[in-house]
């Protein structure tokens, strides 16, 4: 007896007793709700014969752990894997356009996330309450991002926009979505005057300029050099501090001591001895040893 109900080339509902599921090749779509809070699934093989998926088709599956998704399948409808609490990994493959309303909500054992660079939409509350959700890369083509589709994920430590990446505590941004959306604007169109938070304008600012070397970024890192080397500093990112002491003229004798006072402060060592290198290789040692009895 089989599995599956299907009719017409749709699969309906899975009578099955779970465990390692295999959709059979007949299958053209997937009707909605047809494996919806089944608890004995824990692995599903989708077939390339699969072009359509309706909604909430794997909603309230607890058990399930890993899905191998069709590679003809264009759009993951409204809850497919909501509360899959036990979905650890889940490959979306190149045909993916769009990611609809509430796809991942609540799938709080989900830790990585790689959103294809042919994904056009992520819907509202797409990832909402993926609180394990640590890592996600974004495309410049997803934007701009559905409400909330970020909320509530408390332990998202890093994001990446179109290959712009940056490491801080996403989990505690207030309106992260609605910021993220800001953050691809600005540097889609290289508004960096735009009005944002400097603790998520600058790192942003920051990444943009180590992978492009923008001269326009550049330009405004110049105007508020102050205020970016003393975050950067704070941060401890050494990655950034390295790169804009390439760059001619930025570091003087005039904010030089002042940058490296900071560094000391904040325990950042490796920028701390960074910095003095370069005030010895470029000014001298004689004013801070003065100030800082060295």
């Amino acid at each position: 007896m089989s599995d599956f109900v299907i009719e017409n080339g749709v699969l309906t509902k899975y009578t099955g007793n779970g465990g390692d599921v295999v959709i059979p090749e007949s299958v053209e779509k997937i009707g909605r709700k047809a494996f919806f809070c089944d608890i004995g699934i824990t692995s599903v093989t989708i077939p390339d014969t699969v072009k359509v998926m309706e909604e909430n088709v794997f909603s309230g599956c607890v058990k399930l752990t890993c899905v191998r998704l069709s590679n003809c399948i264009e759009r993951l409808e409204f809850g497919t894997f909501s509360s899959c609490t036990s979905l650890t990994s889940i490959v979306i493959p190149d045909s993916v356009r769009i990611i609809g309303n509430g796809v991942f909500a609540g799938c709080t054992s989900l830790e990585i996330f790689t959103i294809g660079d042919n994904v056009k939409s992520i819907g509202t509350q797409a990832f909402f309450a993926c609180k394990n959700l640590k890592a996600v890369n974004i495309p410049e083509s997803a934007f701009p991002l559905g409400m909330d589709a970020f909320s509530y994920c408390k332990n998202l430590k890093e994001l990446s926009i179109n290959g712009y990446t940056v490491r801080k505590n996403f989990g505690a941004v207030e309106n992260l979505t609605g910021i993220l959306n800001q953050v691809n604007s600005m540097l889609h169109h290289k508004d960096f005057s735009v009005k944002l938070e400097s603790d998520m304008k600058y790192p942003f600012i920051l990444a943009y300029y180590l992978k492009t070397q923008d001269e326009t970024a550049l330009t405004y890192i110049k105007r508020q050099f102050s205020r970016i080397t003393t975050y950067a500093i704070e941060q401890n990112d050494m990655e950034s501090i390295e790169a804009l002491t390439a760059v001619d003229n930025l570091f003087t004798k005039k904010n030089i001591d002042k940058l490296i006072e900071k560094a000391i402060d904040r325990n950042a060592h490796e920028i701390y001895i960074l910095l003095l290198n370069y005030k010895n290789e470029h000014f001298g040692y004689a004013d801070i040893k003065k100030r800082l009895k060295l």
